[in-house]
């Protein structure tokens, strides 16, 4: 079946990445990238890379003779996401499934993610995947964010969006927010063959510009604009400024900063 809250297309990626992107992912892809230990010949692959983010981060940080593989299920996405580098960036662009990825056992030094790994439908054999191609005592590094209660900001587009609809509201924000089972994430890449699992709560605080931008990012920047709008188009700019009006009252204050709290994860292959 077709996992709609995965579909990342049309004018998505764009306000995925103008909006979320500097709120949201470049906090948590800076703090993934600094766990990131590894030599100048080294080979790192990148699942889900969406626009990026976390790929420019890397691109930047790692010595340029290190290998980077940026990888993600949606074109659309990894579109975005190569406008962001010239051809001295040497980076290698692959569309790919998570759970059946086109490269051989022990390919690459290092596995890494950031917040992809909640859209995958099978993230046992997603894990197992990872652990094919890394290379004995490679790295699987990745974040997913914690539950909605502590991250507002999400739980705030949440109700907000699902007040819209007595019947049948949209389910998107229940995906990114409900995969941060310490247990249950651990004993997922302990069946894939991960060892010496680590696991670390990282709290930060996100900066825009304003609640506005903020909602253009929650409602028009994943696929639960999708949903509205397969639900009722002219919804769309009304429930976009009622999350502006509910952050707004939530944050107060002429900047809005908002709590964010992740799991960053790392296992030995």
């Amino acid at each position: 079946m077709e996992n709609k809250n995965a579909q990342f297309a049309g004018s998505i990626p764009a306000a995925y990445d103008r909006y979320l992107g500097p709120i949201l992912f470049q906090p948590y892809g800076e703090d993934l990238a600094a766990r990131l230990a590894i030599d100048a010949s080294s080979s790192v692959l990148e699942l889900a890379c969406g626009t990026g983010i976390l790929t420019r981060i890397l691109r930047d940080r790692l010595p340029a003779t290190v290998r980077l593989v940026a990888t993600d299920l949606n074109e659309p996405m990894m579109r975005t996401a190569a406008a962001k580098f010239n051809q001295n960036d040497a980076n290698e662009w692959k569309q790919a499934d998570a759970s059946s990825l086109p490269f051989d056992d022990r390919s690459f030094d290092a596995v890494v993610c950031q917040f992809g790994i909640m859209f995958f439908p099978d993230k046992t054999l997603s894990a197992r995947e990872a652990h094919r191609v890394l290379k004995p005592g490679g790295v699987f590094l990745f974040n997913v964010w914690d539950s909605m209660e502590q991250n507002p900001l999400g739980r705030i587009a949440h109700e907000t969006i699902s007040s819209f609809f007595k019947n049948d509201p949209p389910t998107f924000y229940q995906v990114p927010f409900g995969y941060h089972d310490h247990g249950e994430i651990k004993g997922v890449l302990e069946a894939a063959g991960f060892s010496d699992v680590r696991i670390d709560v990282v709290s930060k605080v996100s900066v825009a510009a304003g609640a506005e931008d903020a909602a253009a990012g929650l409602v028009h920047g994943n696929p639960v604009s999708m949903a509205i709008a397969e639900r009722d188009a002219s919804l769309l700019p009304v429930i976009t400024i009622a999350v502006a009006d509910a952050l707004q009252k939530h944050f107060g204050g002429s900047m809005f900063r908002a709590p964010m709290r992740a799991i960053v994860v790392q296992a030995r292959a």
